[in-house]
């Protein structure tokens, strides 16, 4: 997530990705509340991109099936819509980045 904004609007948000109910990280434009990283076995996933807002017509969600490749790295990031952004312009609308990458070996 881009860095906090000044005030509280209808526009603050909490971002959560959630796996068969459990959040798995979560986090508001202050506080990380999970997690950043956890470990989960190879094979298929159903997981669930979520950006809450008290106001429930703003809030946004999709699911989306993953296969995680054993010793690979899933990434997931956010940008939601923000207020009060004064170094460039907020999104219109919340913009997931999802990927995977294999480890290197470095020696």
């Amino acid at each position: 997530m881009r860095d906090s904004f000044r005030s509280v609007t209808l526009k603050w948000s909490i971002v959560s990705i959630e796996h068969e109910g459990d959040i798995l990280c979560e986090m508001n434009n202050t506080t990380l509340k999970r997690p950043m990283f956890i470990e989960l076995p190879p094979g298929r996933r159903e997981l669930t991109f979520r950006v809450a807002r008290a106001q429930k017509s703003m809030s946004t969600l999709f699911t989306e099936e993953i296969a995680l490749r054993e010793g690979g790295i899933f990434i997931a990031l956010c940008e939601p819509i923000q207020p009060n952004s004064f170094y460039r312009k907020s999104p219109t609308e919340d913009a997931w980045r999802i990927g995977q990458m294999n480890p290197t070996s470095r020696k």
